[in-house]
């Protein structure tokens, strides 16, 4: 068996997609300081490493690292209008909403295994992180209620 996925590990691809993702971080602030990103540059390169990011780091939740990619392509394009005196509204957009397209995926493949796992419970009760804007979180005494525990965990006094 000397086939490429006899020998490939997921920890391999971890480590592959670090040194990649380095690579495409590079290649980004290269392009943002030189101002020579397309609009369709900077979509395929933020949708990248995103992909990349998510692959290399995958103890980290998906939503912080897409958050990170965020925050950097906003920051790089304000350096690059500083630099250039122009802000490109159209070309963060899209690299904006390349992440979008990482995220709905994931966002999906979530609610479904929460469908598959308890189908007919709200997902208020699966997922604590879950409340209405601007709401306090439910204290233990109210989820344990929520979930049909007899009592909540003991108060100490």
């Amino acid at each position: 068996m000397n086939s490429l996925l006899a020998r490939l590990t997921p920890g391999s691809l971890v480590r592959a997609a670090r040194v990649a993702a380095v690579v495409l971080f590079v290649a980004l602030m290269v392009g943002y300081a030189e101002n020579v990103l397309t609009v369709e540059t900077v979509g395929m390169g933020g949708f990248g490493l995103a992909a990349l990011l998510l692959l290399a780091f995958p103890e980290q939740r998906a939503s912080e690292l897409l958050g990170a990619v965020a925050i950097w392509l906003t920051t790089a394009e304000f350096m690059s209008a500083a630099q250039t005196g122009t802000f490109q509204h159209w070309r963060w957009a899209v690299a904006v909403a390349a992440l979008a397209v990482v995220l709905l995926p994931l966002r999906v493949e979530y609610l479904r295994r929460l469908a598959r796992t308890a189908p007919d419970r709200t997902i208020g009760e699966l997922d604590r992180r879950a409340f209405a804007i601007g709401a306090l979180p439910h204290t233990p005494a109210t989820l344990a209620t929520m979930r049909g525990q007899a009592e909540g965990p003991a108060i100490k006094a």
